[in-house]
């Protein structure tokens, strides 16, 4: 379980997180304010929202109320879903997955042209490539379902 040293806010449902490594990140909530359970609703409020704090190095809670709360486990995955990715972690990504370009390309619905203008940030990865690349990671077999291998050389030839 990530645990956290501090918490702070800033304006727009920012929750300003240090984690005990010494990471920083900036975590946009109103997403997970508008998608969760309405109780959440109610930090809307800037006032209410503005009273974050630790409970411990697991759990923020607002307002003193522990029915009103994110574990550092869920704060943990939004930031690194909120996270930049760019070229660098592009590649990175590729070589985790032990991906061809054409594989890479393939596999997220791009031309292998752009994949390589993604990779020398020619051309700003798109978020929707991104979240497609981190859902393959984070789910093996969504990787299994639409990953096709590129075997070098000329295809067979067709059958007569």
């Amino acid at each position: 379980m990530p645990r956290l040293t501090a918490v702070a806010t800033a304006p727009g449902a920012v929750l300003l997180a240090t984690w005990d490594d010494g990471r920083r990140d900036a975590v946009d909530l109103s997403g997970w304010l508008e998608s969760g359970h309405p109780h959440f609703h109610r930090l809307r409020d800037p006032a209410l929202f503005a009273t974050a704090a630790l409970a411990d190095a697991t759990t923020v809670e607002w307002g003193g109320d522990e029915d009103l709360a994110i574990d550092s486990l869920n704060l943990a995955l939004l930031a690194e879903q909120q996270r930049p990715f760019g070229a660098a972690e592009l590649a990175a990504w590729q070589q985790r997955l032990e991906l061809s370009n054409q594989e890479a390309a393939d596999l997220v619905g791009v031309h292998v042209n752009t994949w390589s203008n993604y990779r020398t940030a020619t051309t700003p990865v798109p978020r929707v490539v991104a979240i497609a690349c981190r859902a393959v990671v984070a789910d093996p077999l969504l990787f299994a379902a639409h990953y096709r291998p590129r075997r070098p050389g000329r295809p067979p030839a067709a059958a007569e």
